[in-house]
Formats: C-alpha cells, structure tokens, sequence
C-alpha cells in the first residue's frame, strides 16, 4: 500500500530506548532509537506479537513489514494518542534518512 511520510512527536526515541531489549527479542536486531511515520487509509486486520506492559508503560504490538524493500517492524502502542491511520515503524537503521524521504513523500509498505 502506499503510505505517506509524516512526522511525528518526536517522542519515539524515548520509548524505543525503553522497550529497545524487548523489542530485539521478537525482531532479532537492536532498533534505531526512533520510529518512522506513516499515514495510510486504513491499517487492515493483522497478526502480530505482543509485548506485554511492564512498570508505567503499556503494552506494545508488533508486526512485520517492508517499507521500500527494508526489513522493518510496524509497532502499534496501547497507550499514546496518535491518529489511528499513522503507522509507527522501527527498524535497524534511520529509514527516513536511508530511503531519503522527507514528510509528504510516499512509501510502498506491505505487511
């Protein structure tokens, strides 16, 4: 699907930094310490890993995904107020910088 880049709140790399040894167990690399926005119409039905809250922080949900040919994780908060149709992505590397997309660009992502 295509999915438009956009930015976000800038607080992705707290939370990755928090959850960043769960989140290797299940994806089996370290994440970049930040997420990657995406807008799309809708996100469809999908299969995903939890990983369950712990201390104040909620749990999170992972998928797998490709954005431009690049292995990467869609995580989906349980907590947090972000609009149901932007999709926060995790990977190994800063993708917006490696893909050089700027917000407004589109991306191919598949689940």
């Amino acid at each position: 699907m295509k999915a438009k880049v956009v930015s976000g709140k800038g607080e992705g790399s707290r939370y990755i930094e928090v959850y960043s040894a769960k989140i290797e167990k299940v994806t089996g690399f370290k994440p970049y310490p930040g997420t990657f926005n995406l807008e799309v119409v809708s996100v469809p039905p999908l299969d995903f890993t939890e990983i369950p809250a712990f201390g104040k922080f909620g749990a999170i949900r992972l998928v797998p995904c490709i954005v431009n040919y690049e292995r990467a994780f869609a995580v989906f908060p349980q907590k947090g107020k972000k609009p149901e149709n932007v999709v926060e992505i995790i990977a190994e590397k800063n993708l917006k910088a490696q893909l050089g997309l700027e917000d407004g660009d589109y991306a191919d992502l598949q689940f």
